[in-house]
């Protein structure tokens, strides 16, 4: 991205600002991990504690918010915080992208089947009919079986193994509101999926909005398996199939999740944390701590729980 001053972003969307002098950015970023040199947005009217000491050199938000981002150096107040970095993504940043040439290794293998647009580097195998896109990169001996689709800025990390009809970097599941429409949001980040791991078949993982979707090394999916846009994933998860993470979950190191496990978004799962099969994860989980059931909660309370219902069963069927 080329650096865009305040004073073009000012003139773009017909704002004003408190911020004296101008300055430029040249990177957009979720909030939480934003610079100074780089743009983002809010979209509540009030601060979040996770938020709170956003670096942000500039921030949409919206025309009611109320609070302090003290360490952001310009608010800019818009009628749709989101719809604005939409715009402004259109206007100042996807044009001026540019990707990778398109490079594949003489030590790699690819099948005469298979669609390179972007990179495949030394001892890699592409296998039939699988798509590597522009701006994406298959390093040092990962391996894509039949049918693999990798999307635009997607990293597939050193001996990976994505199996057959695993499709990364796809547009997230993620909408808002502009003039009354509702409108899907630019998936732009792509993926980034670390060294080691494995992806079983049919498994889908999305791309980030503003950054990528992280994947750590060492980390192993199983078949069916749904990780949606923004979330990122640690080092040495474990995942059986059918599991699912909705928007925007930070799964820590080490956690371990039971077959059809779900967990809605905006959460986090705690390092080395386990979820039981069929779990459905609403709130925070602690580290190191096992949890089962829906809501899910810790794995003897919810077993308790359990039994307890069982047993009143039992005795209202017999005094029936």
């Amino acid at each position: 991205m080329k650096p865009v001053f305040l004073s073009e972003i000012l003139s773009y969307f017909n704002l004003t600002c408190d911020f004296q002098e101008d300055f430029s950015v040249s990177g957009v970023n979720v909030i939480a991990n934003a610079s100074s040199n780089e743009i983002s947005f809010w979209n509540e009217a009030e601060v979040s504690s996770k938020v709170k000491e956003s670096k942000a050199g500039i921030l949409f938000v919206r025309k009611d918010f109320v609070g302090d981002f003290s360490k952001v150096k310009c608010l800019l107040f818009v009628e749709n915080p989101y719809a604005a970095m939409v715009e402004f993504l259109k206007k100042f940043y996807l044009p001026f992208l540019e990707s990778l040439p398109t490079y594949v290794s003489p030590l790699a293998s690819v099948h005469p089947t298979a669609i390179i647009e972007g990179q495949v580097l030394d001892g890699a195998k592409v296998g039939p009919y699988s798509i590597v896109s522009s701006g994406s990169i298959v390093k040092e001996n990962a391996v894509l079986e039949a049918h693999v689709t990798l999307y635009e800025n997607v990293v597939i990390g050193e001996n990976c193994i994505l199996q057959a009809g695993v499709v990364i970097g796809s547009r997230g599941f993620g909408f808002y509101e502009d003039s009354g429409k509702r409108k899907a949001v630019p998936h732009i980040a792509g993926v980034r999926v670390g060294n080691n791991c494995s992806v079983g078949a049919n498994s889908v993982i999305a791309a980030g909005f503003l950054s990528p979707t992280i994947i750590g090394s060492g980390t192993h999916l199983d078949s069916f398996v749904q990780i949606a846009h923004n979330c990122s994933v640690g080092n040495f998860v474990y995942m059986a199939s059918q599991c699912a993470l909705a928007g925007s979950t930070i799964v820590e190191d080490f956690v371990e999740m039971g077959g059809a496990a779900k967990a809605s978004g905006h959460l986090t799962i705690g390092k080395g944390a386990r979820v039981a099969a069929k779990a459905g994860v609403t709130k925070d989980v602690a580290p190191g701590i096992m949890v089962g059931g829906f809501p899910a909660e810790e794995i003897q309370a919810w077993r308790r729980g359990v039994a307890l219902l069982r047993t009143l069963v039992k005795k209202r069927s017999s005094n029936g």
